[in-house]
């Protein structure tokens, strides 16, 4: 019996940073083999369509090949074989999407004569870069959206990673609850066709008292922000803030900002954030 494994002791970077751990081929006999090789490949993807209109795209962004071992015996027992490579500079990080996504992995291969060659993948995940500091505008210079009966207020078009962005409105009497919602709006491209989509990643409810009506109230929201838009041959995400009034019969008043996400000053950065992201990059 012949079992492989991958064993990742560094299993996610950022692009420029280094995926290490060990290959682990545990076998009750010996046996000869030709070599042990780690493949290291990473690809985006999209779909559009269905059935017979159904397209697909594809993108290789890495493909690599580490030999771990050459012609040789294995000895019955456990055998370990360390790896350590080092990612290309400007990789899109790993994301998943409705119509496309983005995906790095290793396989282990060992190669024989004459039997099957056993072999496992495994993945792995490129952090994003953290965005550059994007300093506020000078003066007051806020943007206002009313539809009659919701108006709103922002200061700034920037949602910065830490301290998320405010938002204020004022909504009518007769309205019922309103949504503060972040939204990721995805650009796909698939041989050359287009499309685009959009979800809720982040929604929050501020629900009204009689008191509260026709006041200005400001909440804030994405404190804590792990998400930065991508950017790659096939696939682009972008971000907005959207106000709706949730009304139980009528249609829903909405106003909506596009914004961008901002890192934090150099010097006030006590940690990267990024670094401790346990999420994979759009696997929500």
């Amino acid at each position: 019996m012949r079992v492989v494994d991958i064993k990742f002791s560094q299993r996610s970077a950022k692009p420029g940073g280094s995926i290490s751990g060990i290959v682990i081929v545990d076998t009750d006999k010996s046996f000869d083999c030709n070599r042990v090789i780690l493949r290291v490949k990473g690809k985006e993807r999209t779909e559009m369509g269905s059935g017979d209109t159904r397209i697909t795209d594809e993108h290789i962004l890495l493909n690599r090949e580490f030999e771990l071992c050459d012609i040789t015996e294995i000895p019955a027992g456990r055998n370990e074989f360390p790896f350590e490579f080092k990612l290309n500079e400007g990789l899109p990080p790993t994301y998943s999407g409705y119509n496309g996504f983005i995906e790095y992995s290793v396989e282990m291969v060992v190669e024989m004569d004459w039997a099957i060659d056993p072999k496992i993948t495994r993945r792995f995940r490129v952090l994003p870069i953290q965005p550059i500091y994007l300093s506020e505008p000078d003066g007051y210079n806020p943007v206002n959206k009313d539809t009659g009966i919701l108006h709103t207020e922002i200061q700034s078009d920037i949602l910065r990673i830490k301290k998320g962005i405010p938002v204020r409105f004022m909504v009518e009497e007769h309205s019922r609850a309103s949504a503060v919602r972040l939204r990721r709006r995805e650009y796909a491209k698939c041989r050359g066709s287009k499309g685009t989509h959009d979800v809720t990643i982040l929604r929050k409810i501020i629900s009204f008292t009689a008191g509260e009506f026709h006041r200005w109230r400001e909440e804030v929201i994405g404190e804590g922000w792990k998400r930065v838009p991508i950017q790659s041959k096939l696939l682009r995400t972008s971000f907005f803030l959207r106000v709706v009034l949730e009304m139980k019969w009528d249609f829903d008043p909405d106003v909506t900002y596009r914004i961008k996400v901002s890192g934090e000053k150099i010097e006030e950065e006590t940690e990267n954030i990024l670094d401790s992201i346990a999420f994979d990059f759009g696997f929500n």
